[in-house]
């Protein structure tokens, strides 16, 4: 048991259930560690990215992070609050871990040895492991199986895509000395991939609208007035600005995300509401943090990163009053404050679902992605797949996967996502689709093409050069 005149250390070999061969790390944690605390020592040590809900259960007893349980839908006790010395009675006991529960990877803890602290031991330290975590949102224990045999096998009607989706995957692999060396870094108390680009949120109140160039509203013509007045995300941003200036909302605490509950309510008030649940078969797939609906987390980037709003984790999210100024501009001057946030403040890697190209973008691949953009005939059809190419190799951006083909195919989605996608949403650019039917038979909409508009060539030209 804990003493207030001892420091214990507590060893435990944490196992991820069910997968054969075992995946499995030891670990030595200080007893005063909280449950949310040994949730980022987890994360880090298995390696896993952060990016979905978790839960411990010990003693029948739930605890989590209760800034995802506004509501008390979850029924979590908060995590904050509890210690190991608190929960843990002896050498031999058990808990378990859940993370992701769309894929519902459990963890089975036990607690080895409670032992005191060793002077000048640094914890927490990772003593031993074996073999890698599967991948993200593989689709748990099942869907990894069939994940491993379809990188196996060239001639598996699913490979091609599966290696695209996360390049090449070694499941025997663990670095002992890297996860160490994550648990050492000041300040490092999640997954790098997670922590870095989880903290997109700002904390000014006191951040100005960007305001647009001399008589540039004046070159804007009535059509042009009009689209901007009905474009979707400026209009679901002054829903999004309005909900947090009429509601209490916190950040949760592991990100400083919307809670899910005030996700849904602000989500549907959207132009085109967002599911948070989709039936695919006999399963049925259930949203478990707002940052995974890009719709809403989009315009909630915006709003912080653009001084619109401030908040964080466990913190109010509140309107600034640069928010209160953009609800009575002009919708142009609106999308343009919004477009300029995008395009000079934000970091587009955001905009991925996985960090193939580094955490930077190459210094000044804006500015080129601009002059290349206003390079191009307003209304005129151009290609895509060249136009991504040209810019790739311009713009000096590489991808980790070592095939080829591959690496191609997902810079090129890369380009989708972090420039097309949001172009379109700002009414910068018109996309094209063709239908695309891989090996497998599996049919998709491509992107075949684009148009810059007159209204995006504006939006293009008040952005630094």
């Amino acid at each position: 048991m804990a003493s207030n005149h001892v420091s214990l250390a507590y060893q435990i070999k944490v196992s991820l259930d069910v997968i054969r061969p075992p995946v499995w790390r030891r670990i030595v944690v200080p007893g005063d560690t909280t449950l949310s605390k040994l949730h980022d020592i987890l994360q880090v040590v298995m390696g896993w990215e952060n990016y979905h809900l978790h839960q411990f259960t010990i003693a029948g007893k739930r605890y989590g992070d209760a800034g995802q349980d506004e509501f008390g839908e979850l029924g979590f006790l908060d995590e904050r609050r509890h210690r190991l010395s608190q929960l843990i009675p002896r050498e031999g006991f058990r808990l378990s871990y859940e993370y992701d529960f769309g894929d519902g990877w459990q963890h089975t803890l036990v607690v080895e040895k409670i032992v005191p602290s060793e002077e000048g031991s640094r914890y927490p330290v990772c003593l031993a492991g074996k073999r890698a975590c599967p991948p993200e949102d593989v689709g748990g224990v099942w869907g990894y199986e069939e994940y491993l045999a379809a990188l196996q096998d060239p001639e598996d009607p699913e490979h091609d895509e599966w290696l695209q989706w996360r390049g090449e995957f070694d499941p025997e692999a663990f670095n002992l000395e890297k996860v160490n060396s994550e648990l050492k870094r000041p300040g490092r108390s999640r997954s790098s991939r997670a922590e870095e680009h989880d903290d997109w949120w700002a904390d000014d109140e006191t951040a100005t609208a960007i305001l647009p160039p001399a008589g540039w509203v004046e070159q804007i013509a009535p059509d042009q007035i009009a689209a901007a007045e009905s474009l979707p995300l400026r209009r679901d941003m002054l829903a999004l600005l309005a909900y947090l200036r009429d509601h209490k909302v916190s950040g949760t605490q592991a990100t400083g995300n919307l809670p899910l509950k005030a996700a849904r309510d602000i989500s549907s008030q959207f132009v085109d509401p967002p599911k948070f649940e989709e039936k695919v078969g006999d399963r049925i797939f259930r949203v478990r943090s707002a940052g995974d609906v890009w719709p809403l987390f989009f315009p909630h980037v915006l709003a912080s990163v653009g001084g619109l709003a401030s908040g964080g984790r466990s913190r109010r999210w509140r309107l600034t009053p640069a928010g209160e100024a953009f609800r009575q501009a002009s919708p142009p001057a609106q999308v343009l404050h919004l477009f300029a946030t995008w395009w000079t403040r934000v970091n587009w890697l955001l905009a991925l679902g996985y960090w193939s190209m580094g955490e930077t973008l190459p210094p000044g691949f804006e500015r080129l992605t601009r002059r290349r953009l206003l390079s191009l005939p307003v209304g005129d059809a151009t290609p895509f797949e060249p136009f991504a190419d040209a810019l790739v190799s311009a713009g000096g951006l590489v991808s980790d996967n070592q095939d080829r083909e591959s690496a191609r195919d997902l810079l090129r989605i890369s380009i989708e996502r972090m420039v097309m996608r949001p172009l379109s949403d700002f009414g910068a650019v018109q996309l094209e689709h063709r239908p695309r039917t891989l090996d497998g038979g599996y049919t998709f909409q491509e992107l075949s093409a684009f148009r810059v508009t007159l209204f995006g060539r504006r939006l293009l030209e008040a952005q630094p050069a």
